[in-house]
């Protein structure tokens, strides 16, 4: 009875090792076809029921052609170094950390995190359905036409100037940056906020007790 007890109990650890280094495996090489990604994500419990995709912290290093995202696409700190121009994504995306340098002018239907990526362009025309952030970012411009439904993030990056068409349906923050004026016929809705609020609060408040 100890033998089988033990016998079983080996199998399952062969099983349990064999598993983790398929994944492995997997994660280091991006299944190429879209049925092959999803049957992946499934197995290693990266998709939900609500069509939700987590990749955060994974080695992949790219997403299948044609693929659309049910629900929200989180891919922070992951390996991903591109996007497929075919995506699309009907919840938000969150691409922090990740050594992303450009992205094809894909449809997302929330808002999109690139804080701490290594993005350096984006592609002109891009329509952003909620929060665009580029905090600590290395990019350098902005692209035309871009449109961004709610607050645009650039702290922390290295853009000077702003383009004449730019749309912002919140509020535009620029701490951190050296950009040192919005052209006129850039529609911000919101405020543009150069400075840190509670720093400059606390400037406000002590030059008064002076």
């Amino acid at each position: 009875m100890k033998n089988t007890q033990k016998t079983m109990l080996q199998i399952a650890v062969f099983f349990i090792y064999l598993l983790g280094q398929t994944e492995i495996t997997l994660a280091a090489n991006t299944p190429s076809t879209k049925n092959e990604f999803i049957i992946n994500l499934k197995l290693f419990g990266y998709i939900d029921n609500y069509g939700n995709i987590r990749l955060s912290n994974t080695q992949y290093t790219s997403l299948p052609d044609n693929l659309t995202v049910k629900g929200f696409l989180n891919i922070e700190a992951s390996s991903i170094k591109r996007l497929p121009a075919s995506l699309k994504v009907k919840g938000y995306l969150n691409a922090a950390f990740t050594p992303l340098t450009k992205i094809p002018k894909i449809q997302v239907g929330g808002y999109m995190n690139f804080t701490g990526s290594k993005i350096t362009s984006l592609p002109p025309g891009l329509k952003v359905n909620g929060d665009l952030s580029l905090v600590n970012t290395p990019i350098k411009a902005l692209p035309r036409r871009l449109n961004v439904s709610g607050n645009l993030y650039l702290s922390g990056t290295k853009i000077t100037t702003i383009p004449a068409d730019l749309k912002v349906g919140g509020n535009l923050f620029l701490i951190g940056t050296k950009i040192k004026s919005v052209p006129e016929t850039a529609k911000i809705q919101g405020k543009v906020i150069k400075n840190n609020p509670l720093i400059s609060e606390f400037s406000e408040k002590k030059n008064n007790t002076l």
